[in-house]
């Protein structure tokens, strides 16, 4: 890095995710479109800083952030930024590989950052496509706590789901094993009875949203890992999922895409949320987060 910022600098954030409430695909124009609802992890963070550069080529650091730095260049050239290269560096609370979106919010925070240099607004649906372009799928997470229905691949809403997630508590773990990696795993090939079930069940999250029923959209979760597990079984899940309903928990629900297990619980459950955490300890299942999606929701407002 030559440390060159002569025009300034362009910060931007993303936070990432804890999995996904359900994933899937859909019927549509006589296809089968893939989609997902993300879990919102505010938890979890990613920070981009990029300047322009003396040097002849794009640069970042870490040096293997390459999804970041195509999704900066990217929207370097959307913005206009015109001539010379860039200078990125990413700072990520993330566990890479895990599912938790961290390339995804590399990418979101990479491509505010440019904005933010540029003193060019860019929209959400902007930052959707050029990110999704930049790393082949990608998740939802520039939506930030607005529940969405997204193409992954495609960088698209396929359908807005309410305003807000009910209060939860949530508890994410992860089973371990090797790291994942979401575009190499590919779609599974549903068939058109879990295509339906799909359709049912995104319509079934849609009405707990938007009644705030946590106990509702925990069943809808509980049932999308269940169908993941049959194609990408993780041989420590059941485990998992009995250790949660030991505690109490209202569903449990997973990475798609990685290891990570998520408990999730009524917003008042403390008691049964610090027992989780230490029978997932003792388990050797450590702890990523802890939090309520309420208390992030207010903090964001």
């Amino acid at each position: 890095m030559s440390g060159f910022c002569g025009s300034g600098k362009g910060e931007g954030f993303s936070i990432g995710h804890a999995g996904e409430l359900l994933q899937g695909a859909l019927w549509r124009d006589s296809m089968l479109e893939p989609f997902l609802v993300t879990l919102p992890a505010p938890p979890f963070q990613s920070r981009a800083t990029v300047c322009r550069t003396a040097g002849q080529a794009d640069c970042v650091q870490p040096a293997w952030k390459n999804k970041a730095l195509r999704a900066a260049r990217l929207a370097w050239n959307k913005c206009d930024g015109g001539a010379g290269a860039v200078e990125l560096v990413i700072e990520s609370s993330m566990p890479v590989g895990r599912g938790c979106g961290s390339s995804t919010s590399d990418c979101v925070a990479a491509i505010r950052a440019v904005a933010n240099l540029l003193g060019r607004p860019v929209t959400t649906v902007e930052i959707a496509e050029w990110t999704a372009t930049a790393e082949t799928a990608s998740d939802a997470t520039m939506f930030e706590l607005q529940p969405v229905a997204f193409s992954p691949r495609r960088g698209k809403v396929l359908r807005g789901l309410g305003e807000a997630y009910p209060a939860m508590r949530i508890v994410a773990a992860d089973l371990g094993g090797p790291a994942v990696d979401t575009v190499a795993r590919g779609v599974p090939l549903y068939s058109v009875c879990e295509s339906a079930k799909f359709a049912e069940l995104l319509g079934h999250l849609e009405q707990s949203i938007q009644k705030r029923d946590a106990s509702g959209l925990a069943k809808v979760a509980s049932a999308s890992a269940a169908v993941h597990q049959r194609y990408f079984p993780h041989p420590r899940w059941n485990e998992f999922v009995a250790t949660a309903q030991r505690a109490g928990a209202l569903g449990v629900a997973c990475a798609h895409s990685g290891s990570l297990a998520v408990a999730l619980l009524d917003q008042h459950a403390r008691g049964e949320e610090q027992t989780l955490a230490a029978n997932l300890e003792r388990l050797a299942y450590p702890v990523l987060a802890r939090y309520s999606l309420e208390e992030s929701l207010c903090r964001s407002s």
